[in-house]
């Protein structure tokens, strides 16, 4: 909450920290997507992030978690004979637009954001756990299957995250000509759609790999394409257990492998 009201240079400069932060993570290279990488580690971007953390320390001061003069500073205290002013925020003004996203008036406004039932919560821990449903924080340990360890990870990451050798992705960033395959005679695009369901140089390891995913679970014994390239992507389905899926992305990898496409 300290950086919330800071300048727009210094947040592209968090940002641009955070950004190359999760590139060491992942082991990737700079043309991957912000957006695409922060939803990959279950990261929340500047905006969420700088929520999050004040909206939780405004709790604090409204359930009285901090000391006391702390309290003062944002609500009105009053004698209980007095009734219904007690627990009322102070008003504020604020003549200069320089102040407009300071802590206590921004806070404002984000509080009104959050519905009812999350402003009326009594105890801080029942507030933290709506907060953490809200902006998602923590969710990467359940839904992240994926490992950033091996030169396979790392090929198969770019490919889900389309900054891959693929012709139509290396086009993207004019490293090549033309973005049509040049492993197979169809004339498309080299996507990793292509690349996975159509091009017809790895047909052989193509049915191997769908032979494979349908004996790993009942909802896949009539695989469909579409099925397949979700299941490629990491879209998951939630009767499904994880460790089929961590199962599948190793049969993945090996058709990666046994293409040689990437890896000779």
């Amino acid at each position: 909450m300290f950086y919330i009201n800071t300048n727009q240079k210094n947040i592209k400069r968090i940002t641009k920290l955070v950004y190359h932060c999760a590139l060491i993570v992942v082991r990737g290279t700079r043309y991957i997507s912000e957006n695409k990488l922060l939803l990959e580690l279950g990261w929340n971007n500047f905006y969420d992030r700088t929520s999050y953390l004040s909206l939780t320390m405004f709790a604090k001061i409204k359930l009285t978690q901090t000391p006391k003069i702390i309290y003062q500073h944002f609500f009105i205290d009053l004698p209980t004979n007095v009734g219904r002013n007690i627990g009322k925020w102070k008003i504020i003004f604020s003549k200069k637009n320089k102040f407009y996203n300071s802590f206590c008036l921004k806070m404002i406004r984000l509080w009104n954001t959050l519905s009812n039932e999350i402003r009326l919560k009594e105890t801080y821990s029942d507030f933290l756990e709506c907060m953490h449903k809200k902006f998602q924080i923590h969710q990467y340990k359940k839904i992240n299957l994926f490992h950033y360890d091996t030169e396979i990870d790392m090929i198969y990451m770019k490919l889900r995250f389309q900054c891959s050798k693929l012709n139509a992705d290396q086009f993207k960033f004019h490293f090549v000509d033309s973005p049509k395959c040049s492993q197979c005679n169809k004339n498309k695009q080299e996507t990793i759609h292509h690349y996975f369901m159509d091009c017809t140089k790895y047909d052989t390891q193509r049915q191997i790999l769908k032979n494979n995913i349908t004996t790993m679970h009942q909802k896949f014994i009539k695989l469909t394409n579409k099925q397949l390239i979700q299941i490629i992507q990491g879209l998951r389905d939630d009767e499904v257990e994880s460790y089929t899926y961590k199962n599948i992305y190793q049969y993945i990898k090996l058709y990666i492998v046994t293409t040689g496409r990437f890896v000779k």
